[in-house]
């Protein structure tokens, strides 16, 4: 019985043994495994005023340097978001929200779509399943780059306002909001070059793209408009001028208004279960320096258990509706 225990206590202190030693084991293999990740990809280098780093991994050597490339463009946004910040802060110490208005807030994703053309590997290795990469690219040769792409849209934007001067007041509104993406995109590649190179100033750029920006608004501003309809009841007219007051347009009577919106409605009546029902085609014509800018159809409804013309009167209200779901800024100054 005796020799039955000492025998059974040996068994167990062999299990216990090799419990341990697989346990050591495995330890040691994992921290053998976490030792075997390169120091250079865990203590990657930080930027530097010369060059962007970026490290990635994956289990082939194409996807590793695509990540260590995404690495290097979410670097970069740390960087424009202190220049974005800085901007902002300019901006309301001057009392100017044209920043924080027009900028959009998805700057980074134009970081993130930035092809690091120039990147190149700095240090690989193939570890077991993985490679590892650090990538950087080169500060002057991607402002470079990047810079020359900007001056040419630049100077698009600079042609376009240098032609205004021919055309009348709602021509170059719409001129200006067609330029308007175009001009928000210039701004946020001065914020990205100055992200790339500090020394790059981009206020002058900022300014003079904030200036293109405020000139829509008081050409806007200082548009007078004048509405006019074929329609004897005038209840289209109305509610539109109603609408052009409230949104603060300036509204005139005089034919030689800077804008001139010609209503053209075409009516048809009919009874439908004792009501009476109004449908009304109406040709919305923008008229600028006596030419026609732009024509909007709209088709509109109206119903009434009185009259013809009470149903007329709310089918200018579903009228309005639908110039307030397009925008009245589409309708009138967009061609």
């Amino acid at each position: 019985m005796q020799r039955l225990v000492l025998v059974s206590k040996k068994i167990i202190a062999l299990v216990c043994f090799i419990v341990f030693i697989s346990g050591c084991s495995q330890s040691f293999t994992s921290f053998e495994k976490e030792e075997k990740i390169p120091s250079w990809y865990l203590n990657a280098p930080m930027n530097s005023t010369v060059f962007i780093y970026g490290t990635g991994t994956a289990t082939s050597i194409e996807n590793a340097k695509d990540n260590g490339l995404n690495d290097m463009a979410a670097r970069l946004v740390v960087s424009v978001g202190s220049t974005t910040s800085s901007i902002t802060k300019t901006s309301l110490d001057n009392n100017s929200s044209s920043y924080s208005k027009n900028v959009s807030k998805d700057i980074k994703v134009d970081v993130e779509k930035i092809k690091f053309t120039n990147a190149v590997t700095e240090k690989s290795e193939h570890i077991q399943d993985n490679f590892y990469v650090l990538m950087k690219v080169d500060r002057e040769k991607l402002f470079d780059n990047k810079k020359k792409e900007f001056d040419i849209n630049d100077k698009r934007i600079m042609t376009i306002i240098a032609s205004l001067e021919k055309y009348a007041k709602l021509e170059k509104i719409i001129i200006l909001q067609d330029t308007y993406p175009m001009i928000i995109q210039a701004k946020k590649e001065a914020i990205i070059l100055n992200a790339i190179k500090n020394s790059f100033d981009q206020s002058p750029y900022i300014e003079k793209y904030d200036s293109y920006i405020d000139m829509i608004n008081e050409l806007k501003n200082n548009s007078s408009i004048m509405v006019k309809t074929n329609n004897q009841k005038g209840y289209f007219a109305d509610s539109l001028t109603n609408m052009l007051n409230q949104n603060q347009y300036k509204v005139s009577m005089n034919n030689k208004s800077d804008v001139i919106i010609s209503l053209n409605n075409k009516v048809k009546y009919s009874i439908a279960k004792s009501w009476n029902i109004a449908k009304v085609s109406t040709t919305i014509s923008v008229i600028s320096n006596n030419k026609i800018i732009s024509n909007t159809i709209i088709s509109s409804i109206g119903r009434s258990s009185t009259s013809q013309e009470s149903a007329l009167e709310n089918a200018s209200q579903n009228f309005v509706d639908q110039i307030k779901e397009k925008t009245l800024d589409k309708v009138i100054f967009s061609k």
